[in-house]
């Protein structure tokens, strides 16, 4: 290979490789306009109010869905954009060891032998097997419901070190009106988006 050929050959993977880094580039200014909205959340985190992170993680979520809580609907879940899910996941994972997040709770719902296929079938006894692997509460007749009351993470889900289980949080965002139907639409989502 001539020496002329040689340069052009490192020509072009440098160019490759400056496409590589204008594309990263362009995702994180595309973000900018989601640091004010977020913000709020990562400061929380940050400060380890974990129930305020909660609430906040569900105005989130809610306020991409719909412009009320009430006003969320199960075709507003499958239309979800990936991006606010992946902050508000980023976040989460960021500022507890990976341990929680969207991530987290989709992989979890996975290893309980959980697909997009059990979720069609609104399979209630694995999302029950889901839920009590992440700590959450039950209501009887409800499922499960997250009362006003309660603050998070659930205290009775603490191991000895005060730590919840992994992907105990977020938790809030998925109690919503349309009960285990939501919820598995919510886990379908989120399965899309980070599954591999």
């Amino acid at each position: 290979m001539s020496d002329l050929e040689q340069r052009l050959v490192r020509l072009e993977q440098q160019l490759a490789q400056m496409a590589g880094q204008l594309a990263q580039q362009e995702e994180t200014l595309l973000l900018i306009g989601d640091v004010q909205r977020f913000s709020r959340l990562r400061q929380l985190l940050v400060a380890g109010q974990l129930d305020a992170a909660d609430w906040e993680t569900a105005r989130l979520v809610h306020d991409q869905l719909a412009s009320t809580p009430e006003g969320l609907s199960p075709e507003a879940l499958e239309r979800c954009a990936a991006s606010p899910l992946q902050i508000i996941d980023a976040l989460w994972r960021g500022n507890a060891a990976g341990q929680q997040g969207f991530a987290v709770q989709q992989q979890l719902y996975r290893d309980l032998g959980g697909s997009r296929a059990t979720l069609v079938a609104q399979n209630p006894v694995l999302f029950r097997r889901f839920t009590e692997r992440v700590g959450w509460p039950l209501l009887a007749g409800v499922g499960f419901a997250l009362p006003e009351q309660l603050t998070v993470p659930v205290a009775s889900a603490l191991d000895a070190s005060g730590l919840p289980p992994a992907g105990h949080l977020p938790m809030r965002c998925w109690s919503t009106d349309y009960g285990l139907k939501a919820a598995n639409l919510l886990m379908a989502r989120l399965i899309d988006v980070f599954a591999p």
